[in-house]
């Protein structure tokens, strides 16, 4: 009788319940990203808002093979993107908002940017971040000047920015001269412009984007109390009398030192009772939570010098160190992120 084998040991039965299923998921990433990839561009979620729903049909509308279309449909199924019931294939609710091309949400566009070849040298060398503790793709990484990422950046997030930069101008209000700083396409200073018609702006960015900022500005018909000021904020002339400064998504890009230097900046350009609005993700005390504001950090690592996912208390003791007070933070509904309010104070 052949003998029988040992028992497993102990180490052996304490993982015999474990799986290696979350680590897994994330070496596949990529090929996920890929899948959702190919359905944008094939336009198949399009396809599918106009009634095509079979392999057949939506492989004849996009010149496809039926094989690859078939596979590519069970992948999207797989990833939530869309839904099967038998042989037809049908939206989900976000997919019909954020994928058909014909939506005014259409998120689609945002694919060049966050598959831009920089973002992809940036997270390949990510290891390579880490031991430098900032980008390595460059010694500024996305901060350079005039970087040509921020006008593919621009154009990819007008639809992302119009709900946070709307609630935004809900938040602020009656103003009068607005100082709109990074202000790459330029929706959150037109947002103002349109909720005050007697407010001006002034939008501060590099001039490629700016020129993208004014072509907003003109079909929104904001035109004549726009204008643009090319160059940097740490180094144009700003003028003065600002009663509200928009800070959207820009201040994470330094470290503690470069935010400070930018808020004195403003807090010198700006009138006594004039107010700061910064648009951004926190991350909670742990770091960790919420997923959205945690992970943000990773981005920041990857592109930036010294750039970081700021907590609220950072931001508190950024603003007080400068001269500002900040209230609680206003959750933009249906994104991550929240507009924090800081008056300033005078000193």
């Amino acid at each position: 009788m052949a003998a029988l084998p040992d028992a497993p040991s102990a180490r052996v039965q304490s993982s015999i319940m474990l799986t290696p299923i979350k680590f897994m998921e994330c070496l596949n990433g990529f090929q996920k990203s890929a899948v959702a990839r190919a359905g944008v561009e094939l336009e198949v979620f399009t396809h599918i808002a106009r009634g095509r729903q079979t392999v057949e049909e939506i492989a004849a509308a996009t010149q496809a093979a039926p094989r690859g279309i078939r596979i590519l449909l069970d992948g999207l199924t797989v990833l939530d993107l869309i839904v099967k019931d038998g042989e037809r294939y049908q939206l989900t609710r976000e997919s019909a908002v954020f994928l058909d091309r014909e939506s005014p949400e259409y998120l689609g566009g945002i694919i060049g940017f966050q598959h831009s070849p920089l973002m992809y040298a940036a997270f390949a060398r990510f290891t390579e971040a880490v031991r430098q503790g900032g980008a390595v793709v460059s010694e500024e990484g996305t901060m350079e000047p005039d970087h040509p990422v921020w006008l593919d950046f621009a154009r990819a997030m007008i639809p992302m920015a119009l709900p946070p930069a709307r609630f935004t101008a809900q938040i602020a209000g009656r103003v009068e001269k607005v100082l709109d700083v990074a202000a790459g396409h330029g929706m959150y200073g037109i947002s103002i412009l349109q909720a005050c018609p007697e407010a001006r702006c002034v939008a501060v960015d590099w001039a490629g984007v700016l020129a993208l900022a004014q072509e907003n500005a003109r079909i929104a018909a904001v035109e004549e109390r726009w204008q643009a000021l090319p160059g940097s904020v740490f180094e144009v002339d700003l003028g003065d009398g600002y009663d509200a400064v928009l800070l959207p998504n820009i201040l994470h890009h330094f470290d503690k030192a470069g935010c400070v230097a930018m808020l004195r900046r403003l807090h010198q350009a700006m009138a006594e009772n004039g107010r700061v609005f910064i648009v951004a993700m926190f991350p909670h005390e742990d770091r960790v939570s919420p997923s959205a504001a945690a992970w943000f950090a990773m981005t920041m690592l990857a592109t930036t010098a010294a750039g970081d996912a700021y907590t609220l208390a950072e931001y508190g003791a950024i603003l007080r160190e400068v001269g500002f007070e900040a209230g609680p933070p206003h959750p933009v509904p249906g994104t991550a992120r929240s507009v924090l309010v800081a008056n300033r104070v005078i000193r």
